[in-house]
């Protein structure tokens, strides 16, 4: 539901598409209410759907803030703050998989590190949709700083990685990094901070593309 409501706002749709979009949409939300989870479950799909709504308004201010802004630090920060904003739509997804788990500082950390693996995520598919996303008119804070020629790209994407990994060393800071053996609580957070390095080095070696081309 929610990739389809992100095509037909951001994609250049025919009405027919459209159309089609919209049925679909339909019968996945009739399958969607037919379904009855836990009543903690449901206040959550419910947070994360109203989320969604705040993530598009928001979405919107900071795209604004990094289009007319200047200064190169203040771009890089208000950047990440976008990433991470747009990395909300991961939650509901921890919220489920951490259900009844009674360890709430654990919890947190697992959400947070996941968050910021979404956000490095989103980071590397806008890189890899610059050209998708000029076409279709569709802004995202690569795009935008893609367009400028004050702004050197490759540095732009290093300084934002550079803060999450300062974001994300802070948050492995809070559990005992010294010990030999990995308790099981944490493999989350071990395979989060698996994944943002991998991912890393993708939007490396993407980024280097685009700036040849």
């Amino acid at each position: 539901m929610v990739n389809m409501l992100d095509d037909l706002l951001d994609e250049s749709l025919e009405k027919k598409e459209k159309s089609e979009y919209v049925i679909e949409f339909l019968r996945i939300f009739s399958l969607f209410n037919k379904e009855r989870p836990p009543e903690r479950i449901s206040d959550f799909l419910f947070q994360y759907f109203n989320k969604l709504i705040t993530l598009a308004i928001a979405e919107n201010f900071y795209q604004k803030e990094i289009k007319h802004e200047k200064d190169i630090n203040k771009i890089v920060i208000t950047s990440a703050d976008l990433l991470i904003c747009r990395g909300m739509d991961i939650d509901i997804f921890n919220e489920i998989a951490l259900f009844g788990y009674k360890n709430h500082r654990t919890e947190k950390t697992i959400k947070d590190i996941a968050r910021i693996f979404r956000a490095i995520n989103i980071l590397k598919k806008d890189i890899k949709d610059i050209e998708h996303d000029k076409k279709n008119k569709i802004n995202t804070a690569v795009t935008l700083i893609y367009s400028r020629n004050d702004i050197d790209f490759s540095f732009y994407i290093n300084s934002v990685l550079r803060l999450f990994t300062k974001k994300i060393r802070l948050i492995l800071n809070r559990i005992d990094l010294n010990k030999n053996k990995k308790p099981s609580q944490f493999t989350p957070i071990y395979n989060f901070d698996k994944m943002i390095k991998n991912d890393k080095k993708e939007i490396v070696l993407e980024t280097s593309r685009t700036t040849i081309k």
